[in-house]
């Protein structure tokens, strides 16, 4: 079976070099790839340099558990520390944010993410390319959720960088 999903990526350190090579390593993974446009944005809960921020949509047909075990190795690959703080720099950073219409909450995974009704960052890349996507657990699309939810704005600019898929 064929799984929907939709990934948030960003990026702090290295920003284009990151973002630009874990595309490249999903593209060569996954099928039907669609990205939003970029964003920069404000770091959150820190002083730092601004990030990279975007949505990835593909399909797979791994679970949950491998996709997650397969964006961890990714960040890996890029350098990621995970015994970082909680709000600092990331070279790269990877979250599930919606598979299918799963709804899981445990100590490992969270989907939906929450950050999809708190912050502009995780939003609006989504309603850029998933407006009519149902919020599994809201039941209300994307772009509802953008229009009536009272979200953080982080977001300073749309960002032209050239990336293949």
């Amino acid at each position: 079976m064929q799984h929907k999903v939709y990934i948030g990526i960003g990026s702090n350190v290295d920003r284009e070099k990151n973002i630009k090579s874990c595309i490249s390593k999903l593209n060569s993974k996954y099928k039907n790839i669609t990205l939003s446009p970029i964003y920069e944005t404000e770091p959150m809960g820190f002083k730092g340099p601004n990030f990279y921020n975007l949505v990835c949509y593909f399909e797979t047909q791994d679970d949950v558990f491998k996709l997650k075990e397969d964006m961890r190795d990714i960040e890996k690959d890029h350098g990621r520390n995970f015994n970082e703080t909680k709000f600092s720099s990331r070279t790269l950073d990877i979250d599930i944010l919606y598979f299918n219409d799963l709804v899981i909450n445990d100590e490992k995974i969270q989907i939906p993410r929450k950050e999809i009704i708190e912050y502009d960052f995780v939003l609006k890349p989504l309603v850029d390319i998933a407006p009519e996507f149902v919020h599994p657990e809201l039941n209300i699309t994307n772009f509802k959720i953008f229009k009536e939810y009272t979200i953080s704005k982080l977001i300073i600019a749309k960002i032209e960088l050239e990336i293949k898929v």
